[in-house]
């Protein structure tokens, strides 16, 4: 197990390193997973997410690759929470956190960094003071990165306030099994355990309504091709699923490649993932230097509490008091 760190013009680049030549490169601005290095079923090397090889990059497109988002990750009708008038940055709705500042784009403080026998890790910290994009009460946030000996990279929130206010971060990363983004998500199959979507409107803002997957092409009960599945839905997929709680440790979500025979587990404590299949996402820069960034060439997958929870009963609690700090953690199993 090895950590190495590197400053990186306007950021540092922390690396876990195991012993199954697997590594992640943890970026302290905007507590960013920079890369995912794992070998394929030939033993090669290559990147399963998407991103940049350079810090600056991370500055120039607020496009959230492999970010930590937070306070709050989605949106939230009106902007407000209560009687808080919080940042308008989506139209009139609250997006990601806000952007005065954004966290994904801010420099956290590198607390610590963990080396043991079986796991390697990083600690990093961001302190949101009270009505910081208009959110109450001075809010600690500690994000967690640990790699461990049987390749799996566990990713930990802790938050702490001083005043009731809202908490529901996620990780922010795009996948692309094939390694290096050679070819399209396409052939990649996909299967989360769910049989229920929260229905969106226009403003991609929850209604309140959950719909069965069944008959739809939003299943993905079993593993399910994306390519033929995303041809019956124009604009993608940009849903958020609600997954069925687990008592073990067993992905809710499941991503395989057969090309190249990686194979990707998510489990969390939360009760959602947002999918967002980057349909019709076509930008004029290049993803890790090497191609444009095209519609499908990655999928993003956040885990976290349903999005806009404060202004639907049956959504989950994300407020986080004084007396009751909130813990969110997310396990990627990499095979």
């Amino acid at each position: 197990m090895e950590i190495h760190k590197q400053i990186h013009n306007q950021a540092t680049w922390v690396t876990l390193i195991n012993d199954q030549n697997v590594s992640v490169i943890i970026s302290d601005l905007g507590a960013t997973v920079v890369a995912i290095n794992t070998p394929d079923k030939n033993g090669h090397v290559a990147n399963i997410t998407l991103g940049f090889l350079h810090a600056h990059d991370y500055l120039q497109h607020h496009d959230y690759f492999g970010a930590s988002v937070a306070r709050v990750a989605g949106r939230l009708t009106n902007a407000t929470w209560g009687d808080h008038q919080l940042d308008q940055n989506d139209g009139t709705n609250h997006m990601h956190g806000g952007n005065h500042p954004s966290l994904s784009y801010t420099r956290w403080q590198l607390v610590k960094l963990i080396q043991t026998e079986n796991q390697v890790g990083v600690v990093l910290r961001y302190i949101s003071p009270d009505g910081e994009n208009g959110y109450p009460g001075r809010l600690s946030i500690s994000a967690m990165f640990v790699l461990d000996q049987t390749n799996k990279f566990t990713i930990t929130y802790f938050g702490n306030t001083s005043a009731k206010t809202l908490f529901n971060p996620t990780t922010h990363i795009y996948f692309n099994l094939s390694g290096n983004a050679q070819t399209l998500i396409d052939n990649h199959q996909l299967q989360i355990h769910a049989d229920v979507i929260a229905e969106t409107n226009a403003h991609k803002l929850p209604t309140g309504n959950f719909l069965p997957v069944v008959d739809t092409p939003y299943d993905f009960r079993t593993p399910t091709t994306l390519g033929p599945a995303l041809a019956r839905l124009p604009h993608g997929l940009d849903t958020p699923y609600k997954i069925k709680a687990q008592n073990s440790l067993k992905p809710q979500l499941i991503l395989t490649d057969p090309e190249s025979g990686h194979r990707l587990g998510i489990h969390t404590n939360a009760n959602a993932f947002v999918i967002f299949s980057t349909t019709g996402f076509e930008g004029d820069f290049l993803v890790d230097s090497t191609r444009k960034m095209t519609s499908q060439l990655g999928i993003a997958i956040e885990p976290q509490m349903l999005p806009d929870a404060p202004n639907h009963p049956d959504f989950g609690n994300i407020i986080i008091a004084p007396d009751n700090p909130m813990i969110y953690q997310n396990a990627y199993t990499l095979n």
